[in-house]
């Protein structure tokens, strides 16, 4: 019996269904942001960002796994955008691609600011929920290691020579969240004299004070 041409089985082509659950959790989060900086931690729930999503409760449970998850991602969000996390969108940055010690500092600098900007709604947010969720609360205490992580990488790579000894520790601090707010909120400081005063401030505590001083 002659055997006739059987058309090849086309693969399946999962990534258009990837890209649209990513784009959805794209918007739910940004939903969410939206939703915990207006209410706050106590008065946002996972009913309401779902009404707002226009997504289930189940889904969000599914995706995020606890309102805790999904604070962090909308946090993440807010600040990083579709760039996932930090340590993502600091690698973005591509700063030991650049040749020049000055450029290096420059794009950092617009990185923080432009980053503690747009978290500053939800810090106070993420405050008040670490004091009353353990799982938000070790979420938190990741999140912090990574930022230490990354500040360790930023000493090595803006350091002109051997860094100062709390280098490492005091560009934690200077790239912080709540520093930039105590000096906006208490201060009036704009985002562009916290830019400034940043620049200086990351170099001294990098290379240490000048000499002579």
């Amino acid at each position: 019996m002659e055997e006739k041409d059987v058309p090849a089985r086309r693969a399946y082509d999962a990534s258009g269904r990837r890209a649209a659950a990513e784009q959805r959790r794209l918007h739910v989060a940004e939903v969410a942001a939206r939703l915990f900086a207006e209410h706050g931690w106590n008065g946002t729930t996972l009913a309401l960002v779902a009404e707002e999503a226009g997504v289930s409760v189940e889904l969000l449970t599914k995706t995020f796994g606890s309102k805790a998850g999904l604070f962090m991602a909308a946090f993440r969000t807010l600040g990083f955008g579709h760039r996932g996390g930090l340590q993502s969108a600091f690698a973005d940055l591509r700063l030991a691609d650049e040749p020049d010690l000055d450029a290096r500092l420059d794009r950092f600098v617009e990185f923080v600011t432009a980053t503690v900007v747009r978290m500053g709604p939800l810090v106070w947010v993420l405050g008040h929920g670490a004091e009353q969720d353990p799982v938000l609360r070790e979420l938190v205490r990741g999140a912090h290691q990574g930022h230490a992580v990354m500040c360790a990488e930023v000493v090595h790579l803006l350091a002109a020579g051997e860094a100062a000894p709390d280098a490492v520790d005091e560009v934690y601090l200077l790239t912080r969240s709540e520093t930039y707010l105590t000096l906006a909120q208490h201060r009036g400081w704009t985002p562009e004299r916290y830019a400034a005063w940043l620049r200086r401030s990351l170099r001294t505590a990098i290379d240490g004070p000048p000499a002579g001083r």
